[in-house]
This record gives C-alpha cells, structure tokens and sequence, in this order.
C-alpha cells in the first residue's frame, strides 16, 4: 500500500468515526428515565444525564442533538419484548389491551414528568412530534387496521378510502390523546375512573350507551 493510500485509508477511518457503544447509549437512556422521575423536567439536563450516567458530555451530543430527543427517545424510543396487543384475536380485544397498555405508559412517573416539557418543545421539533405519531402509534395503528379488516371491515370498492385505516387511526389518536391529556390533568384514583370507562366508549359509542347510574 503506498503512503497516499494509507492516508487515504486513515481519512476514510475518521470519517466513519469510532462504532457507537451501545453501552453508552443504555446509561444514558436510563439516567434520563431516572433523572426525570426523582427532579422532573427542568432539572433533568444534559450535565446532570451525563454525570448520572458516567459518561462525558460530548458523548451525549454526539447521539441526540438536544436535551428534547434524549428524553424523547428515553420514554417513547423503546418497545417491550412482546408487543401487548400484537396477538389480539379482535378489535374488541386490541382496543381494551392498548388502552390499559396506553394509560399505563403514559402514567409512568418518568413519563409524567417528561411530558409537559416535551409538548413545549414539540412546537418547534417537527421531528419529534411526527416520529411521535409514526413510531409510536403508527405500528398499532397497522395492527388495528389488519385486525378490522380480518373481521370484515374492510368492503370498499375501488377508488373509496380505506375505512379501517381511517378508523384504526382515529381510534389510536382517541387512545393515546385521552391517556395523556388523563394522566396529567387527573389524579390518579380519579384517572383509574375514567380509565375503566375508555374502552367502552370507544367501542359501543357514547350515543349508544345506557345512560350511567
């Protein structure tokens, strides 16, 4: 190898830069998850993840650009082993599981104090609040749509929209704004209430429902 291909060699490997440690990643995401629960919002910064989590600044910047994906990733950027409404056997059955799956998420003391800070800066992270709706709630918007077709929802001719998409996203929007708007503005024996109402309604509609006693 010459010396200009060394160099060239050299260039290309700094470039590319060092494999990112996952290791790094993990005590990140889990000094944020700690941090957020114990001090809350305001006090959960990067200094205070980066010395939490025994890493330098620098490292935390070299993975999120701000403060705002760090713990956006933290709360919304993991999915659990087995997906709790992944094998659902209908519509009925999906939409119980994703609300207690949703108002158990969003309850999370972690997950409380993050949110306000997060709907702040969703005002000016595009991003964020998109990736929001597309990683977080556009896979069980897919699971729900597959299931009502399964079960018949699905007759359109050609041309007209698809029903059980439109339906699947409507519902998982009602699912996931009703459990965070929920947790913040309830306590929680009263959030449990109401709770246990959600998948009723959205199921059988609240003009068809007997009234309560």
């Amino acid at each position: 190898m010459t010396s200009g291909e060394e160099t060239a060699e050299k260039d290309g490997e700094r470039r590319r830069g060092r494999p990112r440690n996952p290791a790094i990643d993990d005590a990140a995401l889990t000094a944020a998850r700690e941090l957020l629960a114990e001090t809350g919002w305001d006090q959960t910064t990067m200094v205070a993840i980066a010395e939490r989590a025994g890493v330098g600044k620098p490292a935390l910047y070299r993975r999120w650009p701000s403060k705002t994906h760090l713990v956006f990733e933290a709360i919304f950027g993991w999915v659990d082993d087995a997906t709790p409404v992944a094998d659902a056997a209908d519509p009925a059955e999906w939409i119980r599981r994703s609300c207690t799956y949703t108002l158990e998420l969003f309850g999370r003391p972690e997950v409380k104090a993050a949110l306000p800070g997060l709907l702040a800066a969703f005002r000016d992270r595009e991003d964020l609040l998109t990736a929001l709706w597309t990683d977080f709630g556009g896979p069980g918007v897919g699971m729900l749509a597959d299931t009502l077709r399964r079960g018949g929802a699905d007759d359109r001719g050609e041309g007209e929209p698809d029903a059980a998409a439109l339906d699947a996203q409507a519902t998982m929007l009602f699912i996931v704004g009703g459990s965070m708007v929920l947790r913040l503005l309830m306590a929680d024996d009263e959030a449990e209430t109401l709770a246990q109402r959600m998948p009723d309604i959205l199921l059988g509609g609240v003009a068809g429902r007997p009234p309560a006693r």
